[in-house]
């Protein structure tokens, strides 16, 4: 029996009670607000669902450690150690949630000693639910998750963002980037931006993509969607060779193959964030 069925079992339950708050704020009118730019926006309905998870999880695990993206942006701190904790994103992909382009979703992990032992990540709008239980597998609406296992860059279709983070240095090397992942003779298929990190990663989790590099997101956006694709039988990288990932260091690289994986990082240069 997987160690943490109980948690489990709640998060899917809790993820059901957020969609009620989600879906009739998907098609309405929203309240935005401005965070670190005004790429980076939030929304009265990402505060209302952060606000009833973490409740619902004070309820039950009174004694847990809770990692929200709203509640780190108002003070700013990432409490990650070893103590039993959830690590949520009210909705990843504020952006497309606000313009009601459809790759949004709810996003809880739960990690124990610094490793996530499961990820639920849901999106309300095309009803697909991506679960990830280590040691047992992913799973997309019940139907087990494998990555293509694709090594070459010239058959495979990357996944990529603009991010946040818009002043002209930083989208220089972005711009490089995509330049050399895409320039002839060992051009990949193609690039696609989706505008969630999270599923993104589980896009190549499902076989839908079989690569994805980001600078700039949150543990909140990897966290869950990191056990999925690992469970798939994904690596998850540092785009920087040589150093391990780290959910706090704010850049990765997922693949379907560590042959892809290395060649992603022999492409790109990285983009350096302050670290969560």
């Amino acid at each position: 029996m997987f160690p943490y069925e109980v948690e489990y079992n709640f998060t899917l339950t809790i993820v059901k009670e957020a969609t009620r708050l989600f879906t009739p704020a998907y098609n309405s009118h929203k309240n935005i607000e401005t965070k670190e730019s005004s790429s980076d926006l939030v929304t009265e309905t990402d505060k209302a669902i952060e606000k009833l998870i973490s409740s619902r999880i004070k309820e039950k695990f009174p004694d847990h450690v809770f990692i929200g993206e709203e509640t780190v942006s108002d003070d700013g701190k990432v409490v990650f150690g070893n103590n039993p904790t959830w690590i949520v994103d009210p909705i990843d992909g504020t952006m497309n949630f606000v313009h009601r382009y459809p790759h949004t979703c709810i996003v809880i992990g739960f990690s124990v000693n610094k490793e996530v032992q499961f990820g639920v990540v849901y999106n309300p709008v095309l009803d697909h639910l991506y679960t990830g239980r280590r040691g047992y597998g992913a799973q997309l609406n019940g139907f087990p998750l494998c990555v293509t296992g694709e090594t070459k860059l010239n058959k495979a279709l990357l996944l990529c963002e603009m991010g946040g983070r818009r002043d002209e240095e930083t989208l220089a090397i972005k711009a490089r980037n995509i330049t050399a992942v895409c320039v002839e003779p060992d051009a990949c298929h193609g690039l696609r931006m989706q505008g969630s990190a999270a599923l993104n990663m589980c896009a190549v989790a499902a076989g839908h993509a079989d690569g994805y590099f980001e600078f700039g997101m949150h543990i909140w956006d990897m966290a869950a969607a990191s056990v999925i694709l690992s469970e798939a039988g994904g690596v998850i990288l540092s785009p920087i060779a040589g150093e391990e990932f780290n959910l706090l260091k704010r850049r990765v690289i997922a693949a379907s193959s560590v042959e892809l994986g290395t060649v992603l990082q022999s492409k790109i240069q990285s983009i350096e964030y302050t670290s969560d």
